[in-house]
């Protein structure tokens, strides 16, 4: 992985699943990035993982969203991969009306994360096309997720401008890497 150029850029929203269709019980899982490289290396821009949870009659069941501050955009020289990371801005619950809220990370827990993009050579990951690691042609998408928050000694799952393998195919949406430099 190099690093990737000042002005680079990016961009996109899809829906994830474990598996190359919608997972039935899964739910629903997103991902949206607006993320740019800067001249000394790092980036900026902001990412968001929401996942939806529903109970086997369908109804809605909650929502878990994390909010997350870029730190660092990397490709490799062919546009095939990229890497987003950043600390994590906030962790929050939506419940049903009457549903105990879970518990909260503290005011002082934001951990690094990051998200692996797995793209065509033209620097498109979409669904139905793009690339993966395994040969099969599908889009992919790599989260290295979170520490577990009520342990404050629990370490960060990743550091800044890591990789992390691709967990996810790309569904539903895409992203589109413009590299510069």
């Amino acid at each position: 992985m190099s690093a990737t150029g000042a002005g680079a850029s990016l961009r996109g929203w899809s829906g994830l699943s474990p598996q190359s269709t919608e997972l039935p019980g899964f739910g629903n899982l997103t991902l949206a990035v607006d993320a740019r490289s800067r001249p000394a290396g790092g980036g900026s821009g902001h990412a968001t993982i929401q996942h939806e949870f529903f109970e086997p009659d369908g109804s809605w069941q909650g929502t878990v969203r994390i909010e997350v501050d870029v730190d660092c955009l990397r490709t490799d020289a062919s546009a095939r991969t990229a890497v987003v990371t950043g600390t994590v801005r906030s962790l929050t619950y939506t419940v049903p009306p009457g549903t105990p809220q879970p518990p909260v990370p503290s005011s002082g827990w934001h951990p690094e994360t990051g998200f692996s993009f797995f793209l065509d050579g033209a620097g498109n990951g979409v669904a139905g096309g793009g690339s993966s690691d395994d040969g099969d042609g599908q889009a992919r998408v790599g989260w290295s997720g979170v520490p577990d928050f009520n342990d404050p000694t629990a370490p960060p799952t990743t550091v800044k401008c890591a990789a992390s393998a691709p967990g996810f195919y790309v569904i539903e949406g895409g992203y589109r890497l413009h590299a510069r430099g």
